[in-house]
């Protein structure tokens, strides 16, 4: 009988799914076609969840949340930036100050998420409770986050720099600058401590670190 298919099971947030994820897939797939891949894109604590339980080989997640029985390691540093749909064209938005941002009716991720964990830590650094804050809407995805800012002027949201190159360059989205908050984050690989990680995840997690 033919050897059965090895499969890697990949978990990973949406940022890295679709924006970091997809050169790594078809890169490893050309060296090691005999490996069936498997994605699952799912918020940074679902995919936490998933290893834990062994529903997945490896994952990727951003994020301050750390989970019992999981290896965490840096691959990537990324920043979230604060946007909103494009006004008439004219000059550079103007950095605002905290307040003033956070007055706007925010289009945030779903609990869970590690964008959502990471703006929750920078407000607090600042003494403010993300729940204090009016108008909240929470989505479990980023492009209905893009989506909710093109429709809705006056919105303001927090995305990945990296999810946001097509938007930013044709100009549907602008970037706002706000004073003093600081969104930079890691993007990291994670696996379970024990058992040791099969060796397809592990070829998978060498080819990461080479490229980052």
């Amino acid at each position: 009988m033919p050897a059965a298919a090895v499969a890697l099971r990949l978990g990973a947030s949406t940022t890295l799914a679709h924006h970091v994820l997809p050169p790594l897939l078809a890169e490893f797939q050309r060296r090691w076609p005999a490996v069936a891949l498997r994605v699952q894109p799912a918020n940074s604590a679902l995919v936490a969840a998933a290893l834990v339980r062994g529903a997945l080989d490896l994952g990727f997640v951003e994020g301050t949340a750390r989970a019992p029985g999981l290896h965490y390691e840096r691959l990537l540093f990324d920043e979230l930036v604060a946007v909103r749909g494009a006004t008439a064209a004219g000059p550079p938005v103007a950095s605002l100050p905290l307040a003033e941002a956070l007055a706007h009716p925010l289009v945030l991720r779903e609990a869970g998420s590690g964008t959502l964990d990471v703006l929750e830590a920078a407000l607090q650094a600042h003494g403010i409770a993300l729940a204090s804050l009016p108008a909240l809407t929470y989505c479990a995805d980023t492009e209905a986050i893009k989506g909710l800012l093109l429709a809705k002027s006056g919105t303001l949201g927090f995305i990945s720099r990296r999810a946001l190159v097509t938007e930013l360059v044709s100009g549907q989205l602008e970037e706002v600058p706000i004073r003093g908050l600081l969104l930079a984050r890691e993007l990291l690989a994670v696996w379970r401590s024990e058992p040791a990680l099969p060796e397809a995840a592990r070829q998978f997690l060498a080819l990461c670190r080479e490229r980052a």
